[in-house]
């Protein structure tokens, strides 16, 4: 996390400590006559010495990025010490975007294998529980190979393999109980032609394919939308070819570099107290301020950068052909020049708005954190490192009171080895009806949760894979256990599922990465094509028959654990179903719509009817009583939470009592009291 460790002080001063000096090499201060061969070896000794210093100072300063940063520090102005700052953290930020972006490009081409599987493992409690649910306690002949299913399964599961290559990609999804695979099915792409394929293996090995390509380069006759399209697949194909890792590189030192460069006034805080989290270390604190003005300075810089951007020009005008030619790409930046250079000749800005972005420089001249205010508000991020103790904070303050927090705190236990808690802190508003005022009042309390992390270390920071404990405390929540496992093959998480004190199981899931691979996409040849334009005229039984698909689901059942007779019947069923379902389709015209104007011709005399059959009571009747009185505390958020969010509900709950109030300010008291029965 901290790559360079220093006194207490932030420096580096083995190279200053004073050496004992040889007896020969000392001149007496009254010695001062010399002879002549002395005399050349005392030069000569004088020169190797100071050779000596001067080489070592060098490698010295070479060598610690400490004493780098406080020759900078102290022989620099604020404005070019904080450009030299930004300079080197946007070279180790380029360089690290650059080697993970060519890590990833590499591995591309060499193709990455992914495995992925979720499983649950359930308690014999939870079982119970399921068996009892499904079967409502009545066990029979008939429920019971069922309820074994249940029982003699110690998991149930989802596995996927899926290897990826130069924009071909082919994956197998299976559903597994007691890790032995019952059902799955496969799938591929090919990104470049835009060919699609599906089967389930245990029905067919012939694939199922649609070619989207074709379909729609018949159906994409716009020039433009077919660029795009093929834009896509090049970038699928070969990344690097639109923006090599370093271009990238270049790319983000450049702009970092316009910021740097234009920060004309550079407040420089030397050795400046910050606390963050329990801990307090001392950062070199550079503040600039910027005013409306400023904002729109800096886009112009940004703008002319972006002008002469060689790389962004290219990408633009020859590779995704966003604009014509590199005249356009200039007289659309030189537009947008103009518009913000007429804003600075109007020089109509509000001069009192300042946002003011504040650099903590560690002692090595690494940019541990930011702060950003405006006027009332104040967002800052910052890390920092006191002996083992690792601390971090982002935190949100408006008006002097903090709205949001996540704070780090952390302990060095070894190399890359960390224990200790995520606390984030946010606010959760709630609202109660007050019936002295008559309205609804909020109430809002800061809630608290927290990440406890023990012994969490980086096995493969490539994959990453990583070793560590987590309990998750969430508000009104039961605490969440997260076990993190790696042997550095694959990376291991286990769920203890534990609710109101009862253990309902375990939740896993594994993955892994691997790189080195080929793809193999199915051949159109041999595979069950389908027209994409006459896929409402598919039918299933082209692909597979009857007898094909009841074989298929016949074996599933008895794989799990149904016996002959009562799969044969089911497997009857389903086919019937999913047969008649496929051969049916979906036929939809208008005539399941035919309206017509008789269908809304409401008169007087429908009116009538109405009236004569819609009640039991009319205006004579006064044998009967209703009371009605509204009452907002009656409406619960609880029931209905499914329905809207809690702001919607207060508006709802708001929205009925004015109703209420208005049309009993109407109505007089009839509106909510009639008479009372004799």
């Amino acid at each position: 996390m901290f790559e360079n460790d220093h006194n207490e002080n932030g420096m580096e001063n083995t190279q200053f400590d004073s050496q004992p000096v040889n007896d020969e090499l000392s001149v007496s201060g009254v010695e001062n006559v010399t002879k002549k061969g002395r005399g050349r070896k005392a030069a000569l000794i004088g020169g190797i010495s100071a050779a000596v210093v001067v080489g070592g100072s060098a490698t010295a300063y070479a060598a610690s990025d400490t004493v780098k940063n406080q020759v900078k520090l102290r022989l620099s102005s604020p404005e070019e010490y904080y450009a030299w700052v930004t300079e080197n953290n946007s070279k180790n930020l380029g360089q690290i975007l650059s080697e993970n972006y060519k890590k990833s490009i590499d591995n591309m081409e060499k193709g990455t294998d992914a495995k992925f599987k979720l499983s649950f493992e359930p308690t014999q409690n939870a079982k119970d529980m399921l068996i009892d649910e499904v079967f409502g306690g009545k066990s029979n002949e008939e429920t019971k190979q069922f309820e074994d299913i249940i029982k003699n399964n110690d998991s149930i599961g989802i596995a996927v393999d899926c290897s990826s290559k130069k924009g071909k990609t082919e994956g197998s999804f299976g559903l597994e109980l007691s890790d032995k695979r019952v059902v799955g099915i496969d799938a591929a792409i090919d990104a470049d032609t835009m060919d699609y394929f599906v089967r389930i293996p245990e029905l067919k090995e012939q694939w199922i394919g649609v070619s989207l390509g074709e379909t729609m380069d018949e159906l994409m006759s716009d020039e433009e939308a077919n660029a795009v399209l093929q834009t896509y697949k090049d970038i699928m194909n070969d990344p690097a070819s639109f923006l090599s890792p370093e271009e990238l590189e270049t790319e983000v030192n450049r702009y970092a570099g316009v910021w740097g460069n234009f920060a004309e006034e550079v407040k420089l805080e030397k050795k400046e107290s910050v606390d963050i989290c329990d801990i307090t270390v001392n950062y070199t604190v550079a503040s600039v301020k910027l005013t409306e003005k400023d904002t729109v300075k800096l886009g112009v810089e940004f703008l002319k950068e972006l002008k002469d951007d060689d790389i962004i020009r290219d990408i633009v005008v020859d590779k995704i052909k966003a604009v014509d030619d590199k005249s356009e790409y200039k007289d659309s930046i030189n537009d947008a020049l103009d518009e913000l250079k007429e804003q600075l000749e109007e020089d109509d800005f509000d001069e009192d708005t300042v946002f003011t972005v504040n650099t903590y420089i560690d002692p090595t001249g690494t940019i541990r954190g930011f702060g950003f205010e405006a006027e009332e508000e104040k967002l800052t991020m910052v890390l920092g490192k006191d002996g083992k103790d690792v601390r971090g904070e982002m935190k949100f303050v408006s008006d002097g009171e903090e709205e949001f927090s996540v704070k780090l705190s952390a302990e060095e236990e070894g190399k890359d080895k960390y224990s200790g808690d995520l606390t984030i802190e946010y606010p959760k508003t709630s609202y109660d009806y007050d019936e002295d005022e008559g309205k609804m009042r909020s109430n809002t309390e800061t809630q608290k949760a927290v990440i406890k992390f023990d012994e969490f270390e980086v096995v493969d920071k490539e994959k990453g894979y990583f070793n560590g404990d987590f309990v998750i405390n969430i508000p009104d929540v039961d605490p969440i256990d997260l076990s993190f496992s790696s042997d550095g093959k694959q990376q291991e998480v286990s769920y203890e599922i534990r609710f109101d004190g009862t253990d309902y199981g375990k939740l896993k899931f594994a993955y892994s990465v691997d790189y080195g691979t080929s793809v193999d996409v199915p051949s159109k040849d041999s595979a069950f094509m389908v027209d994409v334009k006459d896929a409402d005229n598919f039918k299933l039984e082209e692909y597979a028959t009857q007898d094909e698909f009841n074989k298929f689901a016949k074996g599933i059942m008895t794989q799990v654990g149904i016996d002959d007779k009562t799969a044969d019947e089911l497997a009857k069923y389903a086919t019937e179903e999913i047969f008649d379902a496929a051969d049916s389709g979906l036929d939809i015209n208008d005539d399941d719509f035919d309206w017509d104007d008789d269908d809304f011709d409401f008169d007087d005399e429908d009116r009538e009817e109405k009236k004569t059959t819609s009640s039991a009571f009319d205006d004579d009747d006064d044998d009967y009583s209703f009371n009605f009185e509204f009452d907002p505390s009656q409406f619960k958020y609880e029931d209905y939470k499914d329905f809207m969010t809690e702001e919607e509900f207060n508006e709802f709950v708001e929205e009925m009592k004015k109703y209420y109030d208005e049309y009993s300010s109407t109505a007089g008291s009839s509106a909510t009291t009639t008479k009372k029965a004799s």
